[in-house]
C-alpha cells in the first residue's frame, strides 16, 4: 500500500486514493469547493492546491492520486500554497454580493468559514462594492431558489444533475466573470431529487424553497434518523426546534445512500405534521368512545385478552413498526396461550421490498420496515384478507390492530376496508395507531401511537441491513411509542421485564433474532455516517454552529 506524507505526517492509504483523502483521514483540512466524494472530481475551483515535492506546479488535490513515497505540503505549513489559496479566494470574493446577513447559508457556508482561516483567509479587499458584477438573484426554479451573484462555480450541482440523478436540468452560460449557471427558459426542476442541490451548494447560491428563511441554523438541534418514506432506509438528519421539525437532510452512508434523499422523503415530514392526531386513549362507554387513562387502557386490554371468546385471537402488525415493537408484539402473541392469527400483509408485499421506483433509491415498498417484519416471521400468517373473512363469520374474539399513517404514497383504501372489517367481526377489538379516522370507529379501545421521528428504534431496510434512529421530537399529548405499550401488555401476562428505552428492548431480541445478534444501538449509531453537508470536510459537526 502507498504510503504518503502530508504535512510531516505519514500514512499508508489504499491505490486510488485521492490526496485529499487521505488529507481527510488524517484530519487535515485541505480546502475545496468543487470537491465532493460522490461526485466525479472536477478541479475547476482551484482551492485544494497543494505542493507535492518534486512537482514543478502546485497540484489540485481532489484530482491527484496518492503514489508511493509522495511528500505533500498544504496550506497549512507552505507559503506558496497559502499564497495560491489567498489568491483563488480573493478572486471568488471580489464579486461575491455583501449578502451575509440575510444569507440562509450562512453557519453553513464554506466560502464564510474559508475567509475565516487563520492560515489563508482573511485578506483585505480593495474592490469598491460599486464595482461588482451583478447578475440574477432569487429566482424560483420549482423546490430551489437560485442566487447568481452568490455562485462559486463549483459545478456541484451541474455534476449531480448529469451524473446522479440524469435529470441534466443546469447548465453553464456566458464566459468570464459573467458565467451563470442556469436553468432552461429559468424553468422549475422537475428532478425529484432536486433537493440535493440545496445540500450540496458551498455556499448560498442554491437554497432550499422548503427551508428558505425559517430559521438560522445555529438555533436548530439535531437528531440521527433513517427516512421512513421507502423500504430504502436513507440516513437522515432531523433539524428541529421547540416547536417542531424544521428540515430534513441527508447523511452521508456509501451502503445505503450516499450522500443523497428524494424530495418525497425529505418533505414527508409534513404528512406527519398535517395528521389529525390521536393524543389520548379511548375507550368505548355507552356506545362513544371516551377518554381513559393509560392505566385504565391496559388494565381493559388484559380482561378482553383473558375473558372473551371464541378463544382464537387476531394481531396484525405494521410494517411502519420498528423492529423493537414488532418483536415484542411477536413475543405478547406467543404469551397469549391461545390461536392467534398473526400478519401485516394485505398481500403478498416480499416483491416490493427491493422493487426500484427509479434508477436512484426510492424504491416501490412505503414502508420503512417491511424487511424487519419479514425477519422477525410476522409475514407467515394467513394474510389480512383471510383475518377479516374470519372475523366476519364471527371467529376471533379478541383482535388488536397496529396501524401507521405512511409518510410517502396515499391510504391503502383497500387495506383500511379489511382492517374496519376486522374491528365490526371481532368480539372486542383495539387499536393502535398515530391519526384520528373514520375506519377505527367501531373499536373498543384506540391507543394513541408516537409516529416517526418521535421515538428511537431501529428499522431493517430492503437490504437486510439494520439501522438506528434517534428520537427528535415529543409525541403529542399522552401518545406512547409502540415499544412501549407492548412492553406493558407483555409484562402482565408473562412477567417479561418492563423494559424503559427501545435499547433495552433491542438488546433482549438480539439474544434470540438472527438478524440482530451481535449488534447494538450504540454501535449501530456509530457505524452511521453524522457528516452534513455530506462532502467530506471534517470540521462540520466538531464546531459550535448547527450543520458545521
Amino acid at each position: 500500500m502507498p504510503i504518503v506524507t502530508i504535512d510531516g505526517t505519514p500514512m499508508s492509504v489504499e491505490p486510488d486514493t485521492l490526496i485529499i483523502q487521505a488529507a481527510d483521514r488524517l484530519g487535515i483540512e485541505i480546502p475545496r469547493f468543487c470537491y465532493h466524494p460522490d461526485l466525479r472530481p472536477e478541479g475547476n475551483c482551484r482551492m485544494c492546491l497543494v505542493h507535492i515535492k518534486g512537482f514543478a506546479r502546485l497540484t489540485p488535490a481532489c484530482s491527484t492520486l496518492v503514489t508511493d513515497d509522495m511528500v505533500v505540503s498544504t496550506a497549512h505549513v507552505h507559503d506558496e500554497v497559502r499564497q495560491a489559496t489567498q489568491g483563488v479566494l480573493e478572486f471568488l470574493l471580489i464579486n461575491h454580493p455583501l449578502d451575509c446577513p440575510i444569507c440562509d447559508q450562512a453557519g453553513e457556508c464554506s466560502l464564510q468559514d474559508f475567509y475565516l482561516d487563520r492560515d489563508y483567509g482573511l485578506h483585505p479587499s480593495d474592490v469598491d462594492p460599486n464595482e461588482k458584477v451583478r447578475k440574477r438573484k432569487a429566482i424560483t426554479l420549482g423546490p430551489i431558489y437560485m442566487d447568481s451573484e452568490r455562485c462559486v462555480m463549483c459545478s456541484r450541482c451541474i455534476r449531480f444533475s448529469n451524473e446522479v440523478s440524469k435529470a441534466g436540468e443546469l447548465q453553464f452560460v456566458e464566459r468570464g466573470n459573467h458565467v451563470e449557471i442556469q436553468a432552461f427558459e429559468d424553468r422549475a426542476l422537475e428532478d425529484p431529487y432536486a433537493g440535493n442541490l440545496a445540500d450540496l451548494c458551498p455556499v448560498g447560491a442554491l437554497t432550499s424553497r422548503d427551508f428558505r428563511f425559517k430559521r438560522r441554523v445555529w438555533f436548530l438541534h439535531h437528531a440521527d434518523s433513517i427516512c421512513a418514506g421507502c423500504s430504502t432506509g436513507c440516513n437522515v438528519r432531523i433539524d428541529y426546534t421547540d416547536t417542531g421539525i424544521e428540515r430534513v437532510v441527508p447523511r452521508r452512508n456509501p451502503f445505503v445512500n450516499n450522500s443523497w434523499m428524494c424530495d418525497e422523503g425529505r418533505e414527508s415530514y409534513h404528512q406527519r405534521e398535517t395528521l389529525h392526531r390521536l393524543t389520548h386513549p379511548l375507550r368505548r362507554e355507552g356506545g362513544q368512545l371516551q377518554m381513559i387513562s393509560w392505566p385504565e387502557a391496559l388494565a381493559e386490554i388484559m380482561d378482553a385478552v383473558q375473558m372473551k371468546e371464541p378463544s382464537q385471537a387476531a394481531i396484525v402488525a405494521s410494517p411502519g413498526a420498528t423492529n423493537e415493537t414488532l418483536w415484542l408484539l411477536r413475543e405478547w402473541a406467543r404469551s397469549l396461550n391461545r390461536p392467534v392469527l398473526m400478519d401485516f400483509r394485505m398481500r403478498d408485499e416480499t416483491p416490493d421490498v427491493g422493487a426500484m421506483q427509479d434508477h436512484l433509491l426510492r424504491r416501490s415498498d412505503k414502508a420503512p420496515n417491511t424487511q424487519g417484519a419479514l425477519a422477525l416471521g410476522l409475514g407467515a400468517g394467513p394474510g389480512i384478507e383471510f383475518m377479516s373473512h374470519v372475523a366476519v363469520q364471527r371467529g376471533i374474539g379478541f383482535a388488536l390492530i397496529m396501524h401507521y399513517v405512511p409518510l410517502v404514497g396515499i391510504h391503502d383504501d383497500a387495506r383500511l376496508a379489511e382492517l374496519a372489517r376486522i374491528i365490526r367481526g371481532s368480539v372486542y377489538s383495539v387499536v393502535l395507531t398515530n391519526q384520528e379516522a373514520a375506519w377505527w370507529e367501531d373499536a373498543d379501545v384506540v391507543l394513541p401511537l408516537a409516529s416517526w421521528a418521535e421515538e428511537e428504534g431501529t428499522y431493517t431496510n430492503h437490504a437486510g441491513m439494520v439501522q438506528a434512529m434517534e428520537l427528535a421530537v415529543p409525541a403529542p399529548g399522552d401518545a406512547w411509542p409502540g415499544w412501549r405499550i407492548i412492553g406493558h401488555l407483555l409484562n402482565k401476562t408473562s412477567n417479561a421485564p418492563r423494559y424503559g428505552s427501545a435499547a433495552a428492548v433491542f438488546e433482549a431480541a438480539a439474544h434470540t433474532v438472527a438478524m440482530l445478534k451481535g449488534l447494538t444501538h450504540s454501535q449501530l449509531q456509530s457505524q452511521q455516517a453524522t457528516v452534513y453537508p455530506p462532502e467530506g470536510r471534517m470540521r462540520y459537526g466538531q464546531e459550535g454552529f448547527a450543520g458545521r
